[in-house]
């Protein structure tokens, strides 16, 4: 049996957006906390790039505001949002991530979001044994508190980057993402998987060599077809 080394995105990949993906949850969730809730001016200004996030104009913009917002949101606050995103990744899901670590694919999780939710919440869906590497922006904390971010893969070409240091083959290596920021990744692979949960992406991407599936599980399916 063909052992292939997979390399997942997280946030619309792992963790269905519905609507926001991780790091617009934790900004939500700072910007109504009890303990220090943001000012309505704030409110309306972290409203107004979420909004943008969602839709993708803000890119490498985002992360310079999101941190901004974020400054002083304690630790704990990172739990409390990751343990119930953990619960948007299904019973099923989570098996098939199983199954395919079973079957002796090596997994890696190369993100341009923050990893340290990324982690979170793959341990609160008892799930993140099954990567050997988690890799994305990590927050700095002082006190148990953010206080930054080391912008490790802020672009989506930093994430190509790495497959390069990690020495991996496009012809041995699957990659799963679902949009913009895993395009140089897909590209790169001999085995791009897009998921398109909505069922609008394939338009998009059509000019792109992609295999398109709708749900996770249909990935066992892709790569038998790999194998042969």
């Amino acid at each position: 049996m063909k052992k292939f080394t997979i390399v997942w995105d997280f946030d619309g990949t792992i963790l269905p957006l519905e609507p926001f993906d991780s790091e617009q949850s934790l900004l939500i969730h700072g910007m109504n906390r009890v303990e220090k809730p943001f000012g309505w001016l704030k409110k309306g200004c972290a409203r107004a790039i979420i909004y943008a996030d969602r839709r993708e104009w803000l890119r490498k913009t985002f992360k310079r505001s999101y941190i901004h917002f974020l400054k002083g949101l304690p630790v704990s606050a990172l739990d409390e949002v990751c343990r119930r995103l953990a619960e948007k990744i299904t019973h099923v899901d989570r098996q098939t991530i199983r199954a395919l670590k079973h079957d002796g694919h090596t997994m890696l999780l190369l993100s341009c979001g923050t990893a340290d939710l990324s982690e979170r919440i793959l341990t609160f869906a008892e799930i993140r044994d099954c990567f050997n590497l988690i890799e994305g922006n990590r927050f700095e904390f002082d006190e148990n508190r953010i206080k930054g971010m080391d912008l490790r893969l802020p672009d989506p070409k930093d994430k190509l980057h790495m497959v390069h240091t990690l020495s991996l083959s496009p012809d041995r290596t699957i990659v799963v993402g679902d949009g913009y920021t895993d395009l140089p990744l897909l590209n790169w692979s001999a085995m791009p998987i897009l998921i398109d949960r909505s069922g609008k992406k394939e338009k998009q991407f059509s000019a792109h060599n992609f295999y398109f599936i709708t749900a996770i599980p249909q990935l066992k399916n892709i790569i038998k077809k790999f194998k042969n």
